[in-house]
Parts: structure tokens; C-alpha cells; sequence
């Protein structure tokens, strides 16, 4: 009676507690997630600097200014002869030479190679924002995935609950025949063994549900502390297998990234190229330079003025480098075009996969649907012919387990439905609208 009593406590005060926790939704999951998740807060960053790159003075399109200036002290001893006979001398002579320079510098002509850096780089930008994209698409799956892991150990716990207050139940009836003189004590303990094996099932089952709350914890970057209970999520139609391969072939991020990765290879073969022609700068600066002599043919001197011209370099030979640069460059757009094939083949036989296991998924949950009406019934029958004697408490066991193995399995193909389902989504470019 103990023991009963125990067990009936424990249940009242898990239920209370369950009823005191904070309900935690899936669009709430995501939104928080979202917010806070770490990866996608490093993808951000680097979408940031991407995007600071991303200017005309960094592809070189921009003149280049610099201010020189420097003040020289010299402290001498001198002699100076001269032609005429005259001769100059001095200890600790004093000389100072000052000059300033201030010098622009323009790249006028590199093969419009500075066009090409900037091309190059407004991809690189769209590429990170293809990645961040991808990122978020990822995060919001894991997130899902893991919300729909949690929803489905609550759901099992829930399942093995109502085969404890069976096998409760079974206990009572169990010691009202025994108090009779119908039954024995025989039956009595093999409800407790009973009880007790659905007990420690219960107790494996809640860790793995407190696991998995925080692994969830994790993902949206918040306190592995954090309880919670889930609602249950719809299991969302999914298109037809020729409509979901049409879009995932237009919408898909890796397909997205892969052509960006073709686009930014054929810029690189554009770079490679101008590296053949000449490079023509336009320089014009302006200069101060000043003497300031105790002893010499000047005493003073300044010269100030303006400067311009033009630079011109051209590397005519360099042991064939340009040539095995351009083939190389070459080769890496024909890499990029191979990464892109393979994606796709991929990309088709993954969705080929998450369509059988949905189709699967959801012609089993219907079937086992059938059979937890079936096993219902079963175990209501077998429960009266229990009170009536004319079966053992075994067989009630055994129709107790048929229920929840059955149970076990449409939550199983629930949940694989789910995933599958969650897949596709993700796969067809449907997930992040």
C-alpha cells in the first residue's frame, strides 16, 4: 500500500510541476533562436565584412594620397676651399634641410583590373548573404528538429504514465479479490514488478526528455537550465515529388552558393588576365624643400612647387607565370561547375529519400492508428475477463504492452513524418520565405 501511495504522489506532484512550467511554442523556439544563436550571429559578422570590403577604394578604383615631410639637423665641422683661393672653415656648424611633399597617385589603367576587384567583391558580398541565408535555413531546421525530439519524448512519457495507472489499477484489483479470498498475493507483486518496470522506463525516459530541452537550450543560446513544455506542431502537406524537385532546383541555397562560386571563379580568370597588360599611374604632388646653412655657398635656400607625370610599368616576361595563372584560374571555374553538378545530384537524391520515408511515415501513423483502436479494445476486453477470472494478470500485461508498443509506433511514424516532412522544406527552398 506503500509503495501505491508513493507512486500516486510522485504522479500528482509531476503533474503539478509540468503545469507550472512555462509552455514554450515552436514559433517562439525559432524566434528566440534566431535572435541568439551563435552561428548565425558569427554569419552576420562576417556578412559585415563583406559588406566593408565591399568599396571603391579597396578594389583600387580611388586615388592615393600621402603627406611626406621630415627636418634633418646637422652639426658639422667644415672646411671649404675654393677655386678663387678663398677658404671657409667652421666648428659645429649648423646646417638644417627641411622638405614636405604632399603626392597623389591614380591608377589610370591596370587592364580595368580595378573594375574587376570591384565586381569580385560585390560578389564576395551576395555570396555572404547567400551563406547567412543558408545559415539561418540550417539553424531554423535544427531548431525544429530538436523541438519536434523534445515534443515526441514528452509524448512517450505521457504513454508510459497511462501504463503505470494501468498496471495501478491491476494492484487494487488485484487485493480487493485478494481481501476476497478469490485471489492471491501472487498477482499483487506482479503488478509491483510491473509497475516498477514501467518506473525505471519512466525515469530513462525523463532524462532523455531533460537532454534534449538542453541541447534545445543550446541552440537558442540561452540557460541549459531553462524548463519547459512543447505543443504539439502540425505535420504540414507537402507538395508533389515533380513540383518539390522544380523548386528545390530554383530555390535551393547550395545550388545559390555553387553559382555564385562559378561567377566569383570567372572574375578570377578576368584578374588573371589583366595582369597582361600594362599599368599606367598619374602622379602630381606639391613640394616645399628648405636649406638653412651658418657656413657654405648658400646660406638659405627654399624651393616650393608642383609636380606631375605619369608612371608606366609593364612585366613584357615573367617565366610564363600569367599564362599558368589563367589555367589555373581556368581549372578553378571548371572545379566550381563540378561542385555545382554534384550538388544537384545530391540535392535530387535527398529529396528523393525524405519523400519515400514521409510517404512511409504517413501510411504507417495510419495504420498504426487502426491498430491502437484495435489494441484499445483488446485491452478493455481483457481488462473485464481479468475481473471476471477467466484470464491471468499476464495476459492483461500483455495486452498493456501490445497497447503501448503499438503507441511507441505511431509516435515513431509521427515523428519520422515530421522530420521528413521538415526535410523537404528545407531542401525545396520552402523553409525561410
Amino acid at each position: 500500500m506503500n509503495r501505491v501511495f508513493v507512486l500516486i504522489l510522485f504522479s500528482f506532484f509531476n503533474t503539478f510541476f509540468i503545469l507550472g512550467q512555462n509552455t514554450l511554442t515552436l514559433d517562439e523556439a525559432l524566434k528566440i533562436g534566431l535572435e541568439n544563436n551563435y552561428a548565425i550571429k558569427l554569419a552576420r559578422n562576417a556578412t559585415l565584412i563583406n559588406t566593408t570590403n565591399n568599396t571603391l577604394g579597396n578594389a583600387g578604383i580611388l586615388p592615393v594620397v600621402a603627406l611626406n615631410f621630415g627636418q634633418t639637423f646637422n652639426i658639422n665641422n667644415t672646411r671649404q676651399e675654393f677655386f678663387s683661393g678663398d677658404i671657409r672653415s667652421g666648428n659645429n656648424v649648423n646646417t638644417n634641410i627641411g622638405n614636405a611633399n604632399i603626392v597623389g597617385t591614380w591608377t589610370a589603367f591596370n587592364g580595368l583590373q580595378m573594375f574587376i576587384n570591384k565586381d569580385r567583391l560585390e560578389e564576395i558580398q551576395n555570396l555572404g548573404m547567400l551563406q547567412l541565408q543558408f545559415q539561418i535555413e540550417n539553424t531554423t531546421s535544427q531548431i525544429m528538429l530538436q523541438y519536434f525530439n523534445v515534443e515526441q519524448q514528452e509524448k512517450r512519457i505521457d504513454i508510459i504514465k497511462k501504463a503505470i495507472n494501468i498496471s495501478k489499477e491491476r494492484i487494487q484489483l488485484a487485493k480487493i479479490k485478494e481481501d476476497l479470498g478469490s485471489g492471491s498475493g501472487l498477482a499483487v507483486i506482479q503488478a509491483e514488478v510491473d509497475i516498477n518496470a514501467d518506473s525505471s522506463s519512466l525515469m530513462q525516459q525523463q532524462l532523455i526528455l531533460k537532454n534534449m530541452k538542453v541541447s534545445l537550450n543550446d541552440l537558442l543560446a540561452r540557460s541549459p537550465d531553462i524548463d519547459f513544455v512543447t505543443e504539439t506542431s502540425p505535420i504540414f502537406v507537402p507538395l508533389g515529388y515533380n513540383e518539390l524537385m522544380s523548386n528545390a532546383l530554383q530555390r535551393n541555397k547550395l545550388l545559390d552558393i555553387a553559382d555564385k562560386n562559378i561567377q566569383i571563379a570567372n572574375l578570377e580568370i578576368k584578374q588573371r588576365v589583366a595582369n597582361i597588360y600594362p599599368t599606367i599611374d598619374i602622379n602630381a604632388g606639391y613640394n616645399i624643400n628648405r636649406l638653412n646653412a651658418e657656413i657654405g655657398i648658400l646660406k638659405f635656400n627654399q624651393n616650393t612647387g608642383v609636380s606631375f607625370g605619369l608612371t608606366g610599368r609593364w612585366n613584357i616576361f615573367n617565366g610564363f607565370n600569367n599564362k599558368r595563372d589563367i589555367q589555373i584560374a581556368k581549372l578553378n571555374v571548371e572545379s566550381q561547375k563540378i561542385n555545382k553538378e554534384s550538388t544537384i545530384n545530391t540535392l535530387k537524391a535527398d529529396i528523393s529519400l525524405a519523400y519515400n520515408i514521409y510517404t512511409y511515415a504517413t501510411e504507417m501513423e495510419s495504420i498504426e492508428q487502426k491498430n491502437i483502436t484495435l489494441a484499445k479494445r483488446n485491452l478493455d476486453i481483457t481488462a473485464e475477463k481479468l475481473k471476471s477470472g477467466a484470464i491471468t494478470p499476464i495476459e492483461l500485461r500483455q495486452a498493456q504492452q501490445n497497447l503501448i508498443d503499438v503507441e511507441f509506433r505511431k509516435l515513431a511514424a509521427n515523428f519520422n513524418a515530421k522530420i521528413a516532412m521538415l526535410e523537404l522544406q528545407r531542401l525545396s527552398g520552402a523553409l525561410i520565405q
